[in-house]
């Protein structure tokens, strides 16, 4: 998948505009559109913009790390907005269910 593809995959999974990630990035929306269609190389610096407006990981975009599904991110999302309590309690919920053999 492309870096591009891979923003605009993650944009659409958090709910957020062209606008949102322009403005939380610095940068025209525009700009942001033309690199998700893969019509711009964007520069390190740029990266790195995007990465930040979109809270994740640099080489999560550049495709450093297994890619997670519309689901899996909606919930780490919501998950995040929580208290560490809570957070916590989720997550030993989670760790206690049987794991899917692959």
């Amino acid at each position: 998948m492309s870096f591009g593809s891979e923003v605009k995959r993650r944009r659409r999974s958090l709910g957020l505009t062209l606008e949102q990630v322009a403005e939380r990035a610095g940068l025209s929306p525009n700009y942001v559109g033309s690199v998700e269609n893969n019509r711009r190389d964007p520069s390190l610096s740029t990266v790195m913009a995007i990465a930040k407006a979109l809270r994740v990981p640099v080489g999560d975009l550049l495709g450093g790390r297994q890619e997670l599904g519309a689901e899996a991110l909606e919930a780490a999302r919501l998950i995040d907005g929580l208290s560490g309590e809570v957070q916590a309690g989720l997550l030993g919920l989670l760790r206690s269910l049987p794991r899917r053999r692959r």
